[in-house]
């Protein structure tokens, strides 16, 4: 793991652009990140209120987010601002110290060279490196979790069950999953597994276990959350327009087969291929679950109740399954130990199906590398996004024509907040627009995320056309002429 923990390093800095996508999700966890130093989060979480009230589809962001990868970002924020180089590696430094943990756990539970080829496979899948150049909570989500579930066996194994664990051991487990759910809320999904193990070690001891030292971790788990919303407001059950257990259910028809694939390595994975890979994992827990149930159940508790949460959205994002896609490596790789051969060498079985799935990997991160580094020769490793020179052109026209109160009409309104502190309205909708902005920056050439004004259909709006460059128009609204 010495060796192989740089490599992966390399390889994930090797997949970086220049600046950040327009993805947004990460420039309200900047802004929270910020405000911890700042002194100002009300004013983001106010901010970020008016914005996602005042856009088309009210649920496309929470008011604000988990304060936990906020609060674990805000010294690098206030180190280097937005200098997004420096930001990734603590993404980087997340990812692999997951996989420094994840390999821990799994060594307890298998040899040393089946533990090395699971994180293996997980450490060259290009969606895992790739993931890495955005600035998102799934790997300090993934790291929270694999801690938790290393103190838990640390737990078991000094005490043989969890009852019987000092108070303060279990007091800190309880933190740790206070944690996890203030990184992501599907970490509630530890709470079940956790239930599981003890009631695992509880079989025939109920009547001699300690009751209180039994509820510790959950109480401290309640009290922990309480008095983390108390300091840092977030939403407990973020509410989100047609949300459901029918959205996972729908995912799980189309989008997270295709992401299941491709954080295997296997793009484009679909079909019987699909159904045997599926297949095997199911087999995988069911092995564990007669083997070990009171290791691995709570990892494949955790592993399905994390994916169902997260799949409650509407949003449609393969990251969301990444809180899963680890565990379901860790039960395919089990249910091949388990193959009946002489000489048990069903882990070496398993240890080769591994080490092969790594081999294939390394011909498409070889040739992403390859890429990557022809755009940077040719300077166009340039990430479409907010730093973009054309990008910066814009927030240099608001700052210049607008005034920090009005109301700019923006395709990505939580950028627009971060990049020049006005607010904003998202929509396509442009009677919406009309109604609810002072400004609008409007992309040439755009159709998504909003509407489309040529000049004469903006002065015929009662607009004044402000600004332009070849990439924006930026109008000043006026009221609509009467009919």
């Amino acid at each position: 793991m010495m060796l192989f923990l740089p490599i992966v390093w390399w390889m994930a800095v090797q997949q970086h652009t220049i600046g950040h996508s327009w993805g947004d999700d990460f420039a309200l966890y900047v802004r929270q990140a910020k405000s911890i130093f700042d002194g100002n989060i009300g004013q983001v979480i106010a901010d970020n209120h008016f914005n996602v009230d005042n856009a088309a589809k009210p649920g496309f962001s929470p008011y604000v987010y988990p304060w936990g990868w906020p609060l674990l970002l805000s010294p690098f924020v206030r180190a280097f601002g937005l200098d997004y180089a420096r930001l990734k590696l603590v993404e980087v430094a997340c990812f692999c110290g997951f996989l420094w943990v994840f390999h821990d756990l799994v060594r307890r539970r298998s040899n040393r060279w089946m533990a090395f080829g699971v994180v293996a496979v997980i450490g060259t899948t290009l969606s895992f490196l790739v993931h890495t150049d955005h600035l998102l909570s799934e790997f300090p989500y993934l790291l929270a979790v694999a801690t938790t579930f290393w103190w838990l066996d640390r737990c078991r194994a000094m005490h043989h069950r969890l009852h019987m664990a000092t108070r303060n051991q279990l007091i800190v487990l309880g933190l740790l999953m206070v944690l996890v759910f203030n990184i992501r809320r599907e970490g509630l999904a530890l709470l079940p597994a956790v239930v599981a193990v003890q009631l695992l070690d509880l079989r025939g001891r109920w009547n001699v276990a300690d009751r209180r030292r039994v509820a510790t971790p959950y109480v401290t788990f309640l009290v922990g959350v309480v008095v983390f919303q108390l300091l840092l407001p977030s939403a407990l059950a973020p509410s989100y327009v047609d949300a459901g257990l029918h959205q996972t259910w729908k995912k799980l028809q189309g989008p997270f087969r295709i992401s299941f694939g491709d954080q295997l390595g296997l793009h484009g994975l679909h079909g019987l291929a699909l159904l045997a890979i599926f297949l095997l994992v199911v087999a995988g827990v069911v092995v564990r679950m007669v083997k070990a149930p009171a290791l691995d159940a709570p990892w494949a508790i955790f592993a399905i109740g994390s994916m169902t949460i997260a799949g409650m959205i509407p949003a449609i994002s393969g990251r969301y399954l990444m809180g899963a896609s680890p565990f379901a490596v860790y039960f395919g790789a089990q249910a091949l130990a388990a193959i009946p051969l002489p000489r048990h060498s069903g882990k070496w079985v398993a240890t080769g199906a591994l080490a092969l799935l790594t081999a294939w990997h390394l011909p498409s991160v070889s040739n992403q590398i390859r890429q990557m580094d022809d755009a940077r020769e040719r300077g166009g490793a340039v990430a479409d996004g907010p730093e973009s020179p054309y990008a910066q052109a814009g927030w240099d026209a608001l700052r210049t024509h607008t005034h920090q109160d009005d109301v700019i009409a923006f395709f990505k309104v939580r950028a627009l907040t971060l990049y020049t502190d006005r607010r904003g309205v998202q929509s396509s909708d442009l009677e919406i627009v009309q109604q609810r902005a002072d400004y609008y920056l409007m992309r040439k050439g755009m159709d998504r995320g909003q509407p489309l004004v040529t000049v004469p259909e903006g002065e015929a709006l009662g607009w004044t056309l402000v600004w332009q460059d070849p990439s924006w128009v930026l109008w000043r609204i006026g009221e609509a002429p009467a009919p």
